[in-house]
């Protein structure tokens, strides 16, 4: 077998199948290669005094706001930091750009590609799961630890009642209310309903413990809606610090049960 060949082949179809339009100093490159939503990975290059300037011209993030995945969430984030590192590149968040020189040019295309390819898959950090997923999931987790709670709990507030998740029975009384959201806006809407509740319950009752549990996973947050929630809950837990709610909450009331 002459693997010389194989090598071969495989450039001449990979120069077939990609396209080139050129625009005065400028050329976009679409290659036979697929971001997640399968469309083609198309890069502009620029000349520039040392070299070139390459980008997707903001095409990636475009796919993935659209999508309503956002790169604001932390663990994208440290996802988005290690690709920028891993295939040096100037930004990756809004637009994927870097630079290149005629002796590397080749592996810095090589780079682009994989870079658009590596955050296109950030898409699958965003999956199909609902509020109530969240609030068994949330509840599961309470029992889990020992804690006996109510369930959509009516509590009276100063001007209106309240329906909560969780009432929770430990070492002093809790609400724990839960938000998941598909969207920003979502998350930043239920912020603020959820807000008003506390206000209002605490209003009518200040030794309760007012907790918010967001789910930071599986759902979308950010840090609009992490200012509200945390001005006006007692505590505010994300989900992945989910053990946090076990100091929150102290010590479990063995003597109840839960619903």
């Amino acid at each position: 077998m002459n693997c010389d060949r194989l090598i071969t082949a495989l450039a001449g179809r990979l120069e077939e199948a990609t396209i080139a339009q050129s625009d005065g100093n400028e050329c976009k490159l679409t290659v036979p290669f697929e971001r997640v939503d399968h469309d083609a990975i198309s890069l502009w290059v620029r000349s520039t005094d040392g070299g070139y300037h390459i980008t997707d011209q903001g095409e990636t993030y475009g796919m993935l706001y659209l999508s309503n995945v956002t790169l604001d969430q932390e663990r994208r984030k440290r996802r988005l930091n290690s690709i920028r590192e891993r295939y040096d590149l100037e930004s990756a968040k809004y637009e994927i750009s870097l630079y290149a020189n005629d002796n590397d040019l080749g592996q810095r295309l090589l780079d682009a590609i994989q870079a658009v390819q590596s955050i296109s898959h950030l898409l699958f950090t965003r999956q199909k799961y609902t509020q109530s997923d969240f609030q068994s999931d949330v509840g599961e987790y309470l029992s889990s630890e020992g804690y006996s709670y109510n369930t959509n709990s009516k509590v009276t507030g100063a001007s209106d009642d309240h329906r909560v998740d969780f009432e929770v029975t430990a070492e002093r009384r809790a609400l724990v209310e839960t938000l998941h959201a598909e969207n920003v806006s979502t998350v930043r809407n239920m912020a603020q309903r959820t807000a008003f509740k506390w206000i209002d319950l605490r209003t009518a009752d200040p030794q309760l413990t007012l907790v918010s549990v967001v789910d930071d996973e599986s759902g979308e947050y950010d840090a609009r809606a992490e200012r509200i929630l945390d001005q006006y809950s007692d505590e505010l837990v994300t989900w992945s610090g989910r053990a946090r709610l076990s100091d929150v909450l102290g010590n479990p009331d063995t003597q109840a049960g839960a619903d």
